[in-house]
């Protein structure tokens, strides 16, 4: 593929993820479910085929894996309350997925660096208990998988120059707050705006990390 075919289709991507970005909104804006459920995926999708598109070592595919159980995640979630548990469930995976990955590039411990994220982890589920119910462990699992994420995510920082180790802990820390945004608006009590701040803050991060798998091969092919 020529770099002008390859730009191309690389703009025709990042066209299609902001089309699907402003139908969604507007579709949560003047309540269409069906067309908010089409839209919600293709943010995520464009992401994925553009990882895949330009990075192909061991990293962004686990990237891209997590990337693809977030496809299905945002899928389950849209769909309504009964598919809520397995939308959280696939978005475990993706932050176990983001794990593994953010440790092939640096495994040092960095347990300093772990401490705000425990305590993040724990005052938020300290505060989210009462509402929980039958979700405390499922809550509590994801919490902590969440801030494992986010800690690793940062720990990338110290190890790599530039701009990229930014970005990815960035987003990971985007996608800790819309998640936690999430769980207080549905645990705990009403947040003003949520459904908005919510998959803005998502998207954000998910570019953020997906930026990390893209820019490998950038860097490379200079």
């Amino acid at each position: 593929m020529s770099d002008f075919t390859r730009r191309r289709s690389h703009a025709v991507l990042w066209g299609l993820g902001l089309l699907g970005a402003a139908a969604f909104l507007g579709a949560r804006w003047l309540e269409l479910p069906y067309l908010g459920l089409a839209a919600k995926p293709v943010p995520i999708l464009a992401m994925l085929v553009l990882v895949r598109a330009r990075s192909p070592d061991g990293y962004s595919r686990r990237i891209a894996l997590g990337l693809a159980a977030s496809l299905l995640g945002d899928v389950l979630l849209e769909l309504g309350p009964e598919t809520f548990l397995p939308g959280v469930a696939a978005f475990l995976c993706a932050h176990l997925i983001y794990i593994a990955a953010f440790l092939r590039r640096s495994p040092a411990p960095r347990l300093l660096l772990a401490l705000p994220f425990a305590l993040w982890a724990g005052l938020a589920f300290i505060e989210l208990e009462p509402g929980l119910g039958a979700m405390r462990i499922p809550v509590g699992v994801y919490t902590a998988a969440i801030a494992v994420m986010g800690w690793r995510a940062s720990a990338l920082v110290e190890r790599d120059g530039g701009l990229e180790p930014w970005l990815t802990a960035g987003g990971a820390l985007a996608f800790m707050a819309s998640d936690t945004i999430l769980a207080f608006n549905k645990f705990h009590a009403p947040v003003a705006g949520a459904g908005y701040s919510i998959i803005l803050l998502y998207w954000i991060g998910q570019l953020g990390i997906a930026a990390s798998a893209w820019n490998d091969l950038r860097l490379r092919d200079r």
